[in-house]
């Protein structure tokens, strides 16, 4: 039988990620620290947060081993500031295959539950992001959505052509 939620959500995960690989796709090497506006969030930043978010549900959610180092919490968790010198962060090939490994840890991680896992509410500490596991999907693919807004204005502020036409 179906299962309607999960099919939507990893719909809803793969094409967030789709056009955030494709933003993130021309960005020259020696711009990914550039940050549109004081303090703005710069593509690199953008790419480590999205990696690490989807580790930090996975592990403290979804109760599996946290896949990311614990430099990343200081680099790319929440509250953290982005910073000019790309030499404080990983490299974009390492930022990247965090990307795809934690998006294929995540979609596994919801791929492998039932209708009734879907539905169990999420730990108190995590309610303000969704009611439920199924529903955490969609939230998960808005905060991408919302970080790939980002990149816009990122690829915008340096001249390079909408991917969006």
């Amino acid at each position: 039988m179906s299962n309607i939620v999960l099919e939507n959500g990893i719909a809803a995960l793969n094409f967030a990620r789709k056009w955030t690989l494709e933003l993130l796709s021309d960005i020259p090497q020696d711009k990914l620290t550039h940050q549109p506006c004081a303090a703005g969030n710069h593509a690199l930043w953008i790419a480590g947060h999205i990696a690490y978010a989807d580790d930090v549900f996975m592990s403290n959610v979804g109760k599996k081993p946290a896949r990311c180092s614990d430099s990343w919490v200081k680099l790319f968790g929440m509250g953290s500031i982005p910073q000019a010198d790309a030499g404080a962060y990983p490299s974009l090939s390492e930022v990247t295959n965090a990307l795809a490994d934690n998006r294929e840890g995540l979609l596994a991680w919801f791929g492998s539950m039932s209708a009734e896992e879907l539905a169990k509410p999420l730990p108190d500490d995590f309610k303000t992001f969704a009611a439920n596991q199924g529903m955490l999907m969609t939230t998960i693919a808005w905060h991408e959505g919302l970080h790939a807004g980002q990149l816009t204005v990122v690829r915008k502020s340096l001249g390079l052509a909408p991917k969006f036409k």
